[in-house]
């Protein structure tokens, strides 16, 4: 029910900040992932990748210092995750904030991640901790990137491996 201006504003709001300046922070994010001609439309006119902008937006505005995001491009449509993963790269890259980023999928991780923490089954525990390191922006389809998906890969596998000899045990 809320404008795209209003969403992003909401959380500056709630804490009292004044609305000029709320504004303006807004408008920043906004222009930051380039939604600023959209502030006054409403979040159900926006497509997917959209509304996922606006939602990133809406949470640097309030300047943490730990971005949790968790399976944020899940419903998004391939060509939609693809750009959304560049995005993101360049955001971080403006303001160097710490993303947590949970996903399933190896790729994101890769892409994303300068660390890939791959966990064990339930209950779930660190299983191995796998540093990235390649420069930025990096593309899903850069081969260079392969050997980092068969090591998380790797480890994926082993995990399957065991969880399905303690099945069939049981």
């Amino acid at each position: 029910w809320l404008s795209v201006i209003d969403n992003v504003e909401f959380g500056l709001k709630m804490v009292g900040v004044e609305k000029e300046k709320r504004r303006k922070i807004a408008m920043h994010y906004l222009d930051m992932m380039d939604l600023g001609k959209f502030a006054k439309s409403y979040t159900y006119q926006l497509s997917g990748g959209m509304k996922q902008r606006v939602a990133i937006s809406r949470a640097l505005s309030m300047d943490p210092d730990i971005l949790l995001m968790d399976e944020p491009f899940a419903a998004l449509d391939s060509q939609t995750r693809e750009l959304l993963l560049v995005e993101l790269q360049l955001i971080w890259a403006k303001t160097r904030k710490t993303i947590i980023f949970v996903t399933h999928n190896i790729s994101e991780s890769i892409c994303l991640g300068d660390k890939v923490v791959v966990f064990t089954k339930r209950p779930a525990s660190v299983k191995k901790e796998i540093m990235i390191d390649y420069r930025r922006p990096r593309l899903s389809e850069d081969s260079n990137l392969f050997e980092y998906s068969r090591l998380v890969l790797d480890e994926l596998k082993t995990e399957i491996i065991q969880t399905k000899r303690v099945e069939k045990k049981d």
